[in-house]
């Protein structure tokens, strides 16, 4: 049986962090013949994720490594030790920094980078709100992207970003992320729970969006994007659910109609009590994974037009410029006034879209296909990024 290991920053509540926990549980939890023995390497500790991979039998490693720079020689060294004496098949390396640390850890521990595949989960980024440290290692990854076996992303705009940025693979990987739509459905009982629990009267509009406290989901732009549609009388209520969602500073007037949750382990029972789920992401987001999970939740979407959002709604949500709250407002407004039949339709399109798309079975095989190619144990697939874009 070969062996995967997956390399990561950490493993808090991070939509890289969910796909990797994801995929890997769902291995160690469906063993064959043709299904890797699963290792995940933390470069920090266990994180939220980090039980839930232990419970399902995966195999967990915290390097404890500090964040910064500093830690970074102890880092490599450490991991080159793991490798040498796991032995992997097949390395997959998620996000900047583990991708540049597993590189040279590959190579000391005698492993190679032939079995190394780089797993891009970001587009556009602003790097100006990121540390000194994220530029400096992207800018070596692009010189050391003809390295790895694979670099493999989840969306279109996040290979052409990279392209721009200087990377130079031997081979992409179109790897688009896949939901569990067992876990991700339709619950009619969610409204009346969520509403109980919060203490909101239920004839209000619940609007919610699940992202952690960051620049990059730009909830200014979604606070006055709920000012503007309560200004217009609708009843809006806005859920917000991610970590530190809970210390945002939420404009006084909006103060009453707004629930920040905060992290939470329940997202999958929340989400269907939504009337419309939207994020309002000014960069970096390639696939982003609370747009899939609320379209397999029959919940409409909006989102702004940044990474692979459009593409993946299909016409089953809408997308909206960057940074412009009266846009999202109309949005939001314009599917909170549809008549019943047409929002019936939308709801079961946007789920539909997920099960034929982007299920989990199919993120899944695309998996396993690359790394059992990284292993030698069949012929290396060969994943384009589709030309028409679907």
């Amino acid at each position: 049986m070969a062996t995967v290991m997956h390399i990561i920053n950490e493993l808090d509540a991070g939509g890289a962090e969910r796909v990797l926990t994801r995929i890997a549980c769902h291995n160690a939890q469906n063993p064959g013949p043709d299904i890797p023995r699963q290792i995940v390497v933390s470069l920090m500790d266990k994180g939220v994720y980090g039980p839930d991979l232990m419970a399902a039998g995966v195999e967990l490693h915290c390097l404890g490594m500090a964040s910064g720079m500093r830690d970074l020689p102890g880092a490599i060294i450490r991991l080159s030790r793991l490798m040498r004496r796991t032995q992997p098949d097949a390395i997959m390396s998620w996000l900047y920094h583990s991708d540049f640390i597993s590189t040279l850890a590959a190579i000391l521990s005698g492993r190679g980078t032939k079995r190394l595949v780089w797993n891009i989960r970001c587009a556009e980024m602003d790097l100006a709100q990121y540390g000194r440290s994220t530029r400096i290692v992207l800018g070596l990854l692009a010189k050391l992207s003809g390295r790895p076996a694979v670099i493999a992303a989840n969306s279109h705009a996040g290979q052409r970003h990279h392209i721009k940025c200087g990377y130079h693979p031997k081979r992409w990987a179109y790897l688009p992320n896949g939901f569990d739509t067992d876990e991700w459905h339709p619950d009619p009982g969610a409204r009346k729970r969520l509403c109980a629990e919060l203490g909101i009267e239920p004839a209000k509009h619940l609007i919610g969006m699940v992202a952690r406290k960051d620049p990059a989901k730009d909830h200014d732009t979604l606070f006055e994007a709920i000012r503007l549609l309560r200004a217009k009388t609708h009843d809006a209520h806005l859920i917000l659910i991610g970590h530190d969602t809970e210390s945002l500073a939420v404009p006084a007037e909006l103060a009453p109609h707004v629930s920040a949750l905060g992290l939470r382990r329940d997202v999958a029972k929340i989400v269907p009590a939504l009337d419309i789920a939207v994020l309002s992401s000014s960069f970096g987001e390639g696939f982003p994974n609370v747009i899939g999970e609320a379209m397999a939740c029959g919940v409409p979407a909006i989102g702004n037009d940044v990474g692979d959002v459009a593409e993946i709604l299909g016409g089953t949500g809408k997308t909206v410029p960057l940074r412009a709250p009266d846009k999202l407002a109309n949005a939001i407004e314009e599917l909170l006034t549809e008549d019943r039949d047409s929002r019936t339709c939308r709801k079961t399109a946007a789920r539909k879209r997920i099960i034929d798309h982007y299920s989990l079975t199919a993120m899944n095989d695309r998996y396993l296909a690359l790394w059992n190619g990284l292993a030698g144990n069949r012929a290396m697939p060969d994943f384009d990024f589709p030309k028409d874009g679907n």
